[in-house]
């Protein structure tokens, strides 16, 4: 196999409605868990680079609500291999202006554009970024299966996992489902997020979570809901050229987005959560009524705010704990078939804006590890990935924290300062996840087998790693000392 050497060397498809060259087969089989945004893009890097996949997945059918979230470059580099993806998601991402407010909703700054840090190229010249792309979570995911229906993979429904497995006599990983039937294959991708049951064969024992404090009600609908009320419409309105805007509302202890595009009418509330136990989960619905039990207690909180609240239908609404994790270094079985991937490796709060980003991010990076690898060397594979991974993702954990503590602080005299830290260096838009395994994956090999150092270079510019733990930074906040980050930006 001939790795490429440059950028124009990479696999890429540029003739519109044509699927990418698929590299000749690996015969390495594929089982992949989960059909979320991590697993889908998994499901097709794995197609495009030789793979032979399966992808099973627990609900009933496609994801059909939710909100939305960030895409970042780095995980969008993708699409250069995936025509039909690359102009989908340009039609279907909503590219929006941010202002910041004060909880009561008067207005600080902005609207303005988000925009991300230049990076420098091999001549020190500034390389401008692309654009943030914001998009609706049904409509990404949508594209992502349909791709997977082109390719010629269907993706199976219904069908819940209990308990994973590898097998060293037969060089085969698996998983047993809920009516005892077995799927095995030569690697076994978890992407079935938050409490997967992969953890018992990554770390041996489930991933403990606990409580911040905090839950956030999220909510994304038809804006033809919200603006058939004559206040909602007045107050919130897209620019004169039908830029959408996302409203920051910072108050003491609380922070909600609001956000209205030419479809969608979209909120998230962060709210103080007294109750320490409760289901962690994306699905978990609430009324609205709820909600406004909530705002209540909110000093200054203005009654147009509560009507868009009123608008939401129920099946819309949903209630979700916030919780921390602890990073976990280790994502692959002790034999290297069953590797995690997106929240089943690695959860993020939502202030970290990367928890989308990097699971997609994981899946580019396994699947050019996979076809680097071979099938003889699986477990090699996934060993790799696992070290040119973990440092980067704990890096952009212990930012969604610092942002986390720092909106948490946040009063209405500082919601101006309150915007978040260090979630647009070019280390993290830049990043281009296939390159950086085709270029490394020797010298992390070579360092997992014999020892030879090495240092990765996908993290904060002249950074170097230290472990750290969610016990760490709350003492530290606990004893007086402000959350901070420990590298230069």
């Amino acid at each position: 196999m001939t790795r490429p050497q440059t950028n124009d060397d990479y696999p890429q498809s540029t003739d519109p409605g044509r699927l990418p060259e698929r590299e000749a087969s690996s015969g390495i089989s594929v089982l992949i868990v989960g059909a979320g945004v991590a697993g889908l893009l998994a499901c097709l890097e794995c197609w495009r680079q030789g793979h032979e996949v399966r992808i099973i997945e627990r609900s009933t059918s496609r994801l059909l609500s939710g909100d939305g979230f960030t895409i970042g470059a780095s995980a969008l580099c993708a699409f250069r291999n995936w025509p039909d993806m690359e102009d989908e998601n340009e039609r279907i991402a909503c590219n929006m202006w941010l202002s910041w407010h004060k909880i009561t909703g008067e207005r600080i700054s902005g609207p303005a554009p988000l925009e991300l840090e230049p990076s420098k190229g091999n001549h020190d010249e500034k390389v401008q970024p692309p654009k943030l792309h914001r998009h609706s979570r049904p409509k990404f995911h949508k594209m992502l299966s349909d791709q997977a229906e082109r390719v010629g993979i269907a993706i199976e429904y219904n069908k819940r996992v209990t308990a994973y497995f590898e097998t060293d006599a037969t060089d085969k990983a698996g998983v047993i489902l809920d009516g005892g039937e077995t799927i095995e294959a030569d690697v076994v991708i978890a992407a079935d997020g938050v409490g997967s049951k992969s953890s018992q064969v990554t770390m041996g024992h489930e991933i403990r979570a606990r409580s911040t404090g905090f839950s956030i009600y999220r909510a994304a609908f038809p804006v033809e809901l919200a603006i058939a009320d004559p206040m909602v419409r007045d107050r919130f309105q897209l620019l004169e050229d039908g830029t959408s805007v996302a409203e920051m509302w910072m108050g003491e202890g609380v922070h909600v987005m609001f956000a209205r595009s030419d479809d969608e009418m979209v909120f998230a509330l962060n709210y103080p959560d007294q109750e320490k136990d409760g289901i962690e989960s994306w699905s978990k619905l609430v009324d609205p009524e709820k909600v406004l039990q909530t705002t209540a207690k909110i000093p200054g909180w203005p009654d147009v705010a509560n009507r868009v609240i009123k608008a939401t239908p129920k099946e819309c609404l949903h209630d979700f704990k916030l919780m921390w994790r602890e990073p976990q270094p280790r994502w692959t079985s002790s034999g290297g078939r069953v590797v995690q991937i997106g929240d089943a490796a690695h959860t993020f709060l939502p202030s970290s804006g990367n928890g989308g980003t990097q699971g997609m991010e994981d899946a580019i990076s396994l699947a050019a590890c996979l076809r680097i690898a071979g099938k003889d060397n699986v477990p090699w594979a996934t060993r790799v990935h696992n070290k040119l991974r973990f440092e980067r993702v704990a890096c952009l954990q212990k930012l969604g924290v610092i942002n986390h503590d720092m909106r948490k602080r946040s009063s209405n005299a500082t919601a101006s300062q309150a915007k978040p830290v260090g979630l647009l260096g070019s280390w993290i838009w830049s990043h281009d996840p296939e390159r950086y395994a085709f270029e490394n994956y020797d010298k992390v090999l070579a360092h997992l087998m014999d020892g030879t150092p090495f240092q990765n270079t996908n993290i904060p510019p002249s950074h170097v790693y230290k472990p750290w733990t969610i016990d760490e930074l709350l003492q530290a906040k606990e004893s007086g000392k402000e959350i901070e980050l420990d590298w230069d930006w």
